[in-house]
């Protein structure tokens, strides 16, 4: 069998191609599927064989000036002649993987299967770690574990890097912070019997000031899985106390403003205190504040769910049911807590046409009636939803009919200096 070369070894062909005709060549990162099992089952002598005899089999295909490198493990670095083309790279990986897979291992160890990522060296390639970790990762992170076969990514062509985004967008965060990029924006809820607005939600609006507005679907999901969304949600909150506060000095009103509560703050052992501090630090009528709970957050919950509504309530704020009805309902949540609101999720306001949807959105604003909560219809936008509700007693609409969000200046303006009101 023949020598197998090293990652140095790769690294510095890798260099000295870049010096010449880069353009025409590719990394491919290769590694054996399921390589740990294959060890597993026939030992790791089995793999040490596997492994040199899958070197053998490639290093043999290869063309001149083409080279194989043995990483660690059933893994392995290729730069080769790589066309452009994607149909060309398809059958160029599958020329390769069909040798692999047939290659007579031994009858006891079954189909090879592969998993590639390309990268493609390009004009101007970059440094050779660089040019790995582009090749790693689009096979990693691509079909990797789902697929039982060989599969392959082509970096920059089926595979974009969203880690690279990501880790900007962490950068970013704070300096945004910084510079109050974070935008507090409200969604009216119109009282139904009198078109008032003396409630809304908080939303929150990224306006960067070279990007742009960049979408709420970019970022909030980033921020929950790395944990920064907290810190966002008191930023936030300040930011409502302050409102709140400057509203009733220069106007003598009094608008009732819901937050969101993340998940990861739901599930963190001491967030109020952290609410606490700010709080205290801008402390505003405690009856403009409200908690707005995901349902499937508090879902299967219920002992932390009262724990979180208590802690709220006794300090003097009120809480309420967020999305209920979007797929995950649990009507234990509102007999074994003390909430004051639910809100209807949109998906229940779709058709309204459709009598079996009536007659759940009926029943549902009845029993929050008899629970004693107040209700809140989310995402409506047609005129017969808005009279609908309005004879079942439901008490307010946040829809897109009367208002979308808003920041807080054009809020200001239309309900506190004009008074204005929808027409309900």
């Amino acid at each position: 069998m023949a020598d197998l070369k090293n990652e140095q070894w790769i690294r510095t062909r890798y260099e000295e191609l870049c010096k010449r005709n880069s353009e025409e060549y590719a990394l491919v990162s290769m590694k054996i599927k399921r390589f740990r099992i294959f060890n597993r089952l026939f030992g790791r002598e089995a793999g040490d064989r596997l492994t040199a005899m899958i070197y053998d089999c490639v290093e043999s295909w290869l063309k001149p000036e083409e080279y194989i490198a043995h990483i660690h493990s059933g893994y392995y670095l290729l730069l080769v002649h790589m066309p452009e083309d994607y149909d060309d790279i398809f059958h160029y990986i599958i020329d390769i993987n069909t040798r692999i897979r047939d290659w007579p291992y031994g009858e006891q160890y079954g189909k090879i299967y592969m998993g590639y990522g390309i990268f493609r060296l390009g004009h101007n390639p970059p440094d050779f770690l660089t040019a790995q970790y582009n090749a790693d990762i689009c096979r990693t992170e691509s079909a990797e574990s789902r697929l039982r076969n060989s599969h392959m990514e082509v970096y920059g062509l089926t595979y974009r890097d969203s880690n690279l985004g990501n880790y900007n967008l962490e950068q970013d965060f704070r300096p945004a912070m910084e510079h109050e990029d974070f935008k507090l924006y409200l969604q009216p809820k119109v009282d139904l019997q009198t078109g008032e607005v003396k409630e809304a939600e908080a939303l929150v609006r990224w306006i960067d000031p070279v990007k742009g507005m960049i979408p709420v679907g970019e970022f909030l999901p980033e921020l929950e899985k790395n944990g920064l969304i907290g810190d966002l949600d008191l930023y936030m909150f300040e930011h409502v106390c302050r409102v709140i506060n400057r509203w009733i000095d220069l106007y003598g009103k009094k608008i009732k403003i819901s937050v969101n509560l993340s998940s990861n703050m739901f599930n963190y052992r001491y967030f109020f205190d952290e609410y606490k501090q700010v709080y205290e630090k801008v402390p505003c009528p405690k009856d403009c504040i409200e908690f707005e709970l995901l349902e499937s957050i508090v879902l299967n919950q219920i002992d932390l769910v009262q724990t979180v509504v208590k802690h709220l309530r006794d300090y003097g704020f009120t809480c309420s049911l967020d999305d209920f009805g979007s797929g995950y309902s649990s009507f234990s949540v509102l007999t074994n807590t003390e909430l004051k609101t639910m809100k209807i999720d949109r998906s229940l306001f779709q058709n309204y046409s459709d009598p079996r949807e009536r007659i759940l959105v009926r029943h549902i604003v009845e029993t929050a009636k008899e629970l004693n909560l107040k209700t809140v219809a989310e995402g409506v936008e047609t005129k017969d939803y808005v009279e609908f509700l309005k004879e079942l007693g439901c008490d307010y609409i946040q829809g897109f009919i009367f208002y979308r969000p808003m920041p807080v200046d054009e809020f200001e303006q239309r309900f506190l200096q004009n008074g204005e009101r929808a027409e309900v």
